[in-house]
């Protein structure tokens, strides 16, 4: 992701905003989808590499040609003190959980798609993503490059 490619997106969008005197809303599915449904908002784009099921109508920002990809995310994380014996059981707990019908269909209800990865998918993951967003940011000038 670009800092030129975010502001060309942003820049072609509010021309419309300005003129029509609207504001731009960037938040999870689950708190879109109603506003989405009501016709309060209109989805413009979403950040993910794919179309969300919620929202299989609405492009990605890389299909409009921006080359842009952001996930809101949660993750689990324990003191590096915690024994390895505790963190499988917490490992195991959360995958199990996940994958209950009752916990999906919660997660479906609420327009959350579920992208599960366990630790060391998730740490490669993290690693790249890090390393972006903190592209991006010295991009922008707000740190210095070590």
């Amino acid at each position: 992701m670009t800092i030129a490619t975010l502001r060309r997106f942003v820049r072609a969008r509010w021309r419309t905003f300005r003129t029509v005197r609207k504001a731009v809303f960037a938040s999870p599915p689950a708190l879109a989808v109603p506003h989405l449904k009501s016709g309060k908002l209109r989805a413009l784009a979403t950040w993910g590499a794919a179309r969300l099921a919620a929202l299989p109508d609405v492009p990605t920002m890389k299909e409009l040609g921006y080359d842009v990809e952001y996930y809101l995310w949660a993750g689990l994380f324990a003191p590096k003190s915690v024994p390895a014996h505790v963190v499988k059981t917490l490992r195991d707990a959360v995958r199990q959980a996940v994958q209950d019908p009752e916990f999906k269909n919660a997660m479906a209800k609420i327009e959350t798609p579920i992208a599960y990865q366990d630790a060391d998918e998730f740490k490669a993951w993290w690693d790249r993503d890090a390393q972006i967003l903190a592209g991006v940011i010295k991009r922008i000038g707000k740190v210095e490059g070590k």
